[in-house]
This record gives C-alpha cells, structure tokens and sequence, in this order.
C-alpha cells in the first residue's frame, strides 16, 4: 500500500467509526477528531487509527465508556502512557485497530494533542523524525517502552516551539 493509500483507507475508517460512534451516541459528543500517525497524509505507515472524542461534559465519560462496552467494544486495560489518565476503548474496522480516546472537550490536554498533529501535518522535518521513530517501532528496533518515550520527546519539541512562537 502506498503512503496516499494507507492515509486514505485509514481516514475513511475514521469517518465510518465517527458516524458509528455519533448514531448511537450524537448527545454525549461534542467533537470528534482523527489524531495519530495514520491523521498524517505523508507519513504513510500502518498503525490504529485513534479517534479522539470530546464530550460535552465529563459525567458523560463513563456513561459512553459504558454504553459502547454494551455495543461491543473493548476497554484498553494496557494504555501507552500517552492516554494513561483517559478512558480508551477499542474496536476492528476495515483492516485497521481502532483506538476511541475519551476526554472532556475543555481538557488542555485535547489543545495539546491537536496541536502536536497540526504541527506535524505542516512540518515535513517532524513528519520524517516521527516516521523514523515509528517504522524502528514496527521493525521491531524499538520496544513499546522506548517507542513510547521517543514519541513523547517528539512532542515535547513541538510543545516547546509553541512557547518559542508565543502562542497561546
């Protein structure tokens, strides 16, 4: 598959879990956004796609958590550090894993992880040192502990940059 493929199949998996989720559950959510290296046209490697929803109000965390449980999805017990403080829950579509992040749309959070894939999706220099993590991460050069961490600081840089440039 090449990179335009991969992007394209993962987004319309993002869009048919987005109007899954909003069928059943249209009160609960206030946005939904595809984040994660498959919300990244260039870079052009297999991976879950990761839907971020944000509820209205953080009440009704567990009650979608709960609901979609019911509908068959699995909470994720094991989360990558990245989502340790969220709810996350999983489902298959398609070919793809797909990772369902639940927050409350007011968390800072939130602001810091569209950030970071704004920022990655207009920076070819961040695209290509994330590839590089990722693709020694599915070589298997790269255990889940050091995958996690080298990601972390990826962000980190980008986070800083954000200060550097004063926006807010």
């Amino acid at each position: 598959m090449n990179t335009t493929t991969i992007y394209e199949k993962a987004s319309e998996c993002y869009i048919q879990a987005s109007l899954e989720i909003l069928n059943h559950f249209r009160t609960s959510v206030k946005e939904i956004h595809h984040v994660g290296s498959t919300s990244i046209p260039k870079m052009g490697l297999p991976g879950a796609v990761d839907v971020l929803l944000l509820m209205k109000y953080e009440e009704n965390i567990n009650m979608l958590a709960n609901g979609m449980i019911q509908e068959g999805y699995d909470k994720v017990s094991r989360l990558a550090t990245d989502y340790i403080e969220d709810v996350v829950l999983r489902d298959t579509m398609e070919a793809f894993e797909v990772n369902f992040i639940l927050m409350h749309h007011e968390s800072e959070r939130k602001d810091e992880i569209l950030y970071c894939r704004d920022c990655l999706n207009e920076n070819d220099r961040f695209i290509e040192q994330f590839r590089k993590i990722k693709e020694a991460y599915l070589d298997q050069k790269l255990d889940q502990k050091r995958y996690e961490l080298k990601k972390a600081e990826l962000y980190s840089t980008i986070m800083e940059q954000q200060g550097d440039m004063g926006i807010v």
